[in-house]
């Protein structure tokens, strides 16, 4: 069975959701990326655009929760960004939706504007501005979800489950669209505020029980234990050394770069004359994000811009880090 842990119930809806879905780890860093690379930066550019692409992105898989809150706790198991390993590698599920018929994997896309649907599969999407732009066809990539996701749950007992997909076109406002009669829109592309309906309609194709709701939990259980979150290396994926940061804390106030430590207990901006205890925080963050979750003293000095031992020492202490290491070594944990 599940534990506390691994069940949130929404209270005041319906909706029973087994794993929530994450603040994408990814968006994080390029956010402390984009902060720590000069304005003249060569990628800084690039960086930005992925970052709106990314928060796009988790914008629209949100978008889907709100036709979901209306599937009944007592029939429905929802799953949001699960990743699981096979023999080929990691395969990433938008939303997994569990019931006693059936799965359902959801590929959620954040496609505005006009989406065109041609021949081939092709997809074109025509922006406010009459621009074109061509995506992939998202059939093949569900498609692929669903083979692996069979193939892991042969393996894990639980074959005789039958597996089926959407591809979910997240904002209302988008426009859908095929070039003509004879290349229809695929019937497993569906628009947002069509996807509680046609999910109920699934009940009609899948009417046999495959599985008791305590078979599923633990099924559902298996799946929470199997996710293995994203875990990036910004700056090797991007090609930038640490020698390329931003080093210093950044005042809270007006973003000027780096404050100075006058005591023990204050940082000073020397620009807005802000004061703050506690803007090494934001720092400790960006070096967590970026580099790495272990800090020592000397480079927490680099880092921070600070010049005293002693002044990071009770910063790192004062913030109830664990250190690991011998004296010469020691590194404290960043929480």
């Amino acid at each position: 069975m599940l534990s506390n842990t691994e069940v949130t119930e929404e209270r005041g809806s319906d909706i029973m959701l087994v794993k929530q879905r994450e603040d994408s780890m990814l968006l994080a860093q390029l956010e402390a990326l984009d902060r720590r690379l000069s304005a003249h930066h060569s990628l800084k550019e690039k960086v930005q655009t992925d970052w709106r692409m990314r928060k796009s992105g988790v914008r629209g898989e949100k978008e889907i929760e709100f036709p979901l809150r209306f599937l009944g706790e007592q029939d429905y198991l929802i799953l949001h960004n699960l990743r699981l390993h096979d023999q080929n590698g990691f395969f990433q599920m938008d939303t997994l939706i569990l019931c006693e018929r059936f799965i359902l994997i959801l590929e959620v896309k954040n496609w505005s504007g006009t989406i065109l649907f041609g021949e081939n599969g092709q997809v074109t999407r025509i922006d406010a501005e009459n621009k074109e732009e061509g995506f992939p066809n998202p059939i093949p990539q569900a498609k692929l979800q669903q083979h692996r996701l069979q193939k892991w749950l042969n393996n894990h007992g639980q074959s005789h489950i039958p597996i089926d997909f959407f591809v979910v076109i997240s904002f209302p406002s988008t426009i859908i669209k095929s070039i003509s009669t004879e290349h229809p829109i695929p019937e497993k592309v569906v628009h947002n505020n069509q996807l509680f309906f046609r999910i109920e309609a699934m009940e009609q194709i899948y009417p046999s029980q495959q599985v008791e709701m305590d078979q599923l939990r633990q099924l559902a259980g298996k799946l929470v234990e199997a996710h293995m979150p994203e875990n990036v290396n910004v700056l090797e994926r991007y090609g930038v050394s640490t020698g390329e940061l931003i080093k210093g804390v950044f005042c809270p106030e007006c973003g000027a770069v780096p404050m100075s430590r006058k005591s023990y207990r204050w940082w000073y901006c020397v620009k807005c004359h802000h004061q703050s205890a506690e803007a090494h925080l934001q720092a400790l963050h960006d070096y967590k994000l970026l580099i790495s979750n272990k800090i020592s003293n000397r480079e927490a000095r680099e880092f921070l811009q600070v010049g005293s031992a002693a002044v990071i020492k009770y910063l790192l202490q004062k913030e109830n880090f664990h250190h690991v290491g011998k004296t010469n070594t020691q590194k404290y944990i960043i929480k």
